[in-house]
């Protein structure tokens, strides 16, 4: 290798991530993968709206080779914010040379696909989510989606968070099923931070005694976690007789917490609902209940079951798409989406008998599966395979 050879190779390669939505699982998703990076080999530059999740980032990712680029002007109930968000993709790729483009999310994947395509970047897409046809209905359902077949088909390759996730885009997008282009990578975690966690002592917190059943709820409030169902299984609950009191404990407020709040008012459930803070330390609040319960009605690959059996919790999940790849083989219980009294069979049986101990034995298990040094390796030999040709 000449001098001049060396010294290039000695350049970190220049990679853009670009964060429509940098809040929730893309977030979490972005801090356990890029937390920990080479910094001689990849310098990441982040493009993203001005938000509150763009703050954690930078928090996040404050010890690594990272730039970021916030998008202002972004309306908050997305009216106009693909053409802003857009507009500043090209603005971006036109300043600088970027040995490759990882777009994260459907909408971010759409934005960049021709902009990245007319630079001639190399261009993944990670898929955070499933597809859903009633995205599709209408007009302008009809238009999203040929916008997106067309991203799918300019990109180099597609990552799928999980077998399920990549199952569900080949049958909305046949196109994309192909060995070159779609590959899967499945979610990991830092199983330290959750495995050696101090538990949160909400009892005391709330001053609740010791005859009571803590029910965490950390999804957001919006259909697709399916807290209404949860709302729906304590109601059961209340009419059996249970040896302790359950109580369901949220933890961040988000747009629908106000509604939530006034229909378990009008139901009269008031006394087995707390709406507690954002919890920044999820491991020791996670490690604080008595069980996790996740009703969704579809999922990609959820971190959050993997952070709760690195803990020990036991926990609850419905058998939808990609909640149900995660939790198969593990000592979870799985019920059926939108079944509430199946939900409420499933914690009824965890109070009178829990199974935290069997849960605990399973904590080297679930730490072994869902490590994410698997995930971040895997990720930068994708990088170091597409930005090597």
């Amino acid at each position: 290798m000449s001098y001049v050879s060396e010294i290039n190779h000695r350049v970190p390669k220049e990679i853009l991530l670009i964060v429509r939505w940098p809040g929730g699982g893309i977030r979490t998703f972005i801090r356990y993968v890029y937390h920990k990076i080479d910094v001689s080999k990849w310098h990441l530059t982040i493009l993203a709206p001005e938000s509150g999740g763009m703050d954690l980032l930078r928090n996040d990712l404050a010890e690594t080779n990272t730039n970021f680029i916030p998008v202002t002007g972004i309306p908050t109930d997305g009216s106009s914010g693909a053409v802003i968000f857009t507009k500043q993709i090209i603005k971006t790729l036109r300043s600088r040379k970027f040995d490759l483009v990882h777009s994260h999310g459907f909408i971010s994947g759409t934005c960049a696909a021709l902009p990245v395509f007319f630079c001639r970047f190399p261009h993944i897409l990670t898929s955070h989510d499933v597809i859903n046809k009633e995205q599709f209905f209408g007009f302008k359902g009809k238009i999203k989606k040929i916008a997106l077949c067309v991203a799918l088909r300019l990109v180099n390759r597609v990552h799928s968070v999980s077998k399920e996730a990549q199952e569900n885009l080949f049958e909305n997008f046949p196109h994309v099923d192909d060995n070159y282009k779609s590959i899967v990578i499945s979610n990991g975690i830092e199983i330290d931070r959750f495995r050696e966690a101090t538990p949160r002592d909400l009892n005391a917190e709330k001053g609740l005694g010791e005859n009571v059943f803590l029910i965490g709820f950390l999804g957001r409030f919006m259909a697709q976690k399916g807290f209404r169902f949860l709302v729906d299984a304590i109601e059961l609950l209340r009419q059996e007789q249970l040896p302790k009191k359950p109580i369901v404990m949220t933890f961040g407020d988000g747009c629908f917490a106000s509604q939530e709040k006034i229909k378990i008012k009008e139901r009269g459930l008031e006394e087995h609902f707390f709406f507690m803070p954002f919890a920044p330390n999820v491991a020791s609040t996670m490690k604080g209940l008595d069980v996790i319960a996740m009703p969704s009605l579809w999922e990609a690959c959820p971190l959050q079951p993997m952070e709760a059996l690195v803990c020990g919790t036991p926990f609850i999940g419905t058998d939808c798409v990609g909640l149900h790849e995660v939790l198969q083989d593990t000592p979870a219980s799985i019920v059926p989406k939108k079944d509430a009294s199946a939900l409420a069979n499933a914690i009824a049986s965890e109070i009178r008998e829990s199974r935290k101990n069997i849960f605990t034995k399973f904590q080297n298990e679930a730490a072994r599966r869902f490590n994410v040094l698997k995930t971040r390796n895997s990720i930068f030999q994708l990088y170091e395979e597409i930005t090597t040709y």
